[in-house]
């Protein structure tokens, strides 16, 4: 059998003198080559997580410093309002920790998160002791009101169960004025106080803050809906004029279409992004209190999230990621989905951070990791 014609010795030997002496940093774009070399100059690990407990999530610092903060990590550990597959109040720490193994702070698409805004892992929301929703909410919203009414500073949260949500479209709200709603979930979570007269929990959050007027139904967009529990609550979305597409609706129209749709819904306005990981078909998450099948990708999530960003028209000012239950994810396959969607959407907000901020401002690490070189 004839071989394939060798490589020619010109081109075989340039591949040598690139084995021999050329390093990863030496190809790449200008401006992830300075955050890398910024990170060395640190003393910052890229290689690896072990043992980096004292770095927060995506090798955030851990800080309360919000005077030197645009974009806060927050956990909120609630799971009173789970009916089913408890262990929601572990979602942020397990979050965070599967959030240091992709081995990297800046992203295959040139996303530098940490070159554009202070970052800082604010930890967990500590409501032990508080043995009623209502008192543990009100506690969020103490946080909530400190970091962003007081400070300024850009929060994205980490649940917990779907109630944590009230917390920071009502900070937010009052710091911005009444805000937009893309919302990925299975169910509408339109309930009313006339449907159950209790003040928190994880359907009502939305038309409690219609009530209040700290958010719009005619700029809010809900996709992902379907099963048995939706058709409870089914004539609120009409009752208030909330854009709503089934999970069925979505895949018919495509990602494409979805971003389009939501731009258009949203405005330019301020507007918060939620989303709950039930929206995802159970083989993408299984891990949540209110699982139902026949739902949407991770692919089509991140497409429609990428197209809405790469518009330029969407002003995101705050964002959660909600529903995770690690106790029913023992490969953590669904935890992996949850911390890549959160990746891209953090990295989204902290892109309009710097945008409003009008500059880029790096983030600084009290800590070292130790470095390896690539």
């Amino acid at each position: 059998m004839d071989k394939y014609p060798p490589i020619p010795e010109q081109r075989r030997r340039r591949y040598e003198e690139l084995w021999q002496h050329a390093r990863s940093i030496d190809g790449m774009p200008a401006d992830v080559r300075d955050y890398l070399l910024r990170l060395k100059t640190l003393g910052i690990e890229q290689m690896s997580s072990l043992n980096k407990d004292y770095l927060g999530a995506f090798m955030a610092p851990f800080s309360r410093d919000l005077e030197n903060a645009d974009l806060a990590i927050i956990g909120a550990p609630f799971e009173k309002s789970a009916p089913v597959n408890a262990s929601h109040k572990y979602g942020p720490s397990a979050l965070r920790k599967l959030s240091k193994l992709g081995l990297s702070t800046v992203s295959d698409s040139n996303d530098i998160p940490f070159d554009w805004c202070r970052v800082i892992d604010y930890g967990n929301v500590d409501t032990y002791g508080q043995l009623d929703l209502s008192s543990e909410m009100e506690l969020l919203i103490h946080h909530m009101r400190r970091i962003v009414v007081e400070h300024g500073v850009t929060p994205f949260v980490w649940g917990g169960d779907h109630s944590v949500t009230y917390a920071p479209i009502n900070a937010l709200a009052e710091r911005y004025g009444p805000l937009g709603l893309i919302h990925f979930d299975a169910h509408y979570d339109l309930v009313t106080y006339a449907d159950f007269p209790y003040p928190y929990h994880s359907g009502n959050m939305f038309a409690r803050s219609f009530a209040e007027g700290n958010l719009d139904p005619e700029r809010m967009i809900t996709m992902g809906i379907r099963g048995r529990m939706s058709a409870l609550v089914g004539g609120h979305p009409q009752n208030f004029g909330v854009t709503t597409y089934t999970a069925d609706e979505c895949r018919e129209l495509g990602a494409r279409a979805m971003a389009e749709k939501t731009v258009s819904v949203v405005g330019d306005g301020p507007v918060y992004l939620t989303l709950d990981l039930d929206c995802l078909d159970p083989a993408f998450n299984s891990s949540s209190s209110s699982v139902e099948p026949f739902g949407l990708t991770t692919w089509f999530l991140w497409d429609v999230i990428r197209t809405v960003r790469e518009s330029g028209k969407v002003n995101l000012v705050g964002a959660d990621v909600v529903e995770y239950a690690p106790m029913a994810d023992p490969t953590s396959k669904d935890g992996y989905h949850a911390v890549g969607l959160s990746w891209k959407i953090f990295c989204w907000l902290a892109a309009e951070v710097a945008r409003r901020n009008g500059e880029k401002r790096k983030t600084e690490w009290p800590l070292a990791m130790g470095y390896a070189s690539l």
